[in-house]
């Protein structure tokens, strides 16, 4: 291989990565937008994250991130609950495309359908924490993000 040949590969890897990395901050903005302007009582409050992360904390006591997973080339969002005792699970994943389009079906430049679509996706922590408020019992960890709707 020649060494134009390699400059050639090496452009469009470049390229690549940048155009996921752009739409990974228009999803992240998109995202935070959707949280601070809606009017809807989220109780959520934005918190500093480390590198490229976005942090929210829920309820004065769980921080939700939401972090594209650490590989090169990564294409998949992934959504975390952790607690103040820094136990973390991971609750749901979702695509990112280079065309924009998260599963699918989202645009990151809706932020409107961003923040419903990470709502669906962080759904069981609000669930299970409803039902573990509503019947008076501790919250596991484990328990929280599981699928299982209890609410």
């Amino acid at each position: 291989m020649t060494i134009w040949e390699i400059s050639e590969k090496a452009d469009y890897i470049a390229q690549r990565h940048q155009k996921l990395q752009e739409q990974w901050h228009q999803y992240c903005n998109s995202l935070v937008q959707g949280i601070t302007l809606s009017k809807a009582h989220l109780h959520h409050a934005m918190s500093c994250a480390a590198q490229e992360d976005l942090c929210f904390v829920l309820f004065g006591h769980f921080t939700i991130y939401v972090t594209l997973a650490d590989t090169f080339n990564s294409h998949i969002i992934e959504y975390y609950v952790e607690t103040k005792e820094g136990e973390r699970e991971r609750i749901a994943q979702a695509q990112l495309m280079t065309d924009g389009m998260v599963d699918g079906h989202v645009s990151t430049r809706d932020r409107h359908q961003v923040l419903e679509h990470y709502l669906e996706k962080i759904a069981p922590v609000y669930d299970n924490l409803y039902s573990a408020v509503e019947h008076d019992i501790p919250v596991n960890l484990k328990g929280l993000v599981s699928e299982q709707r209890t609410a």
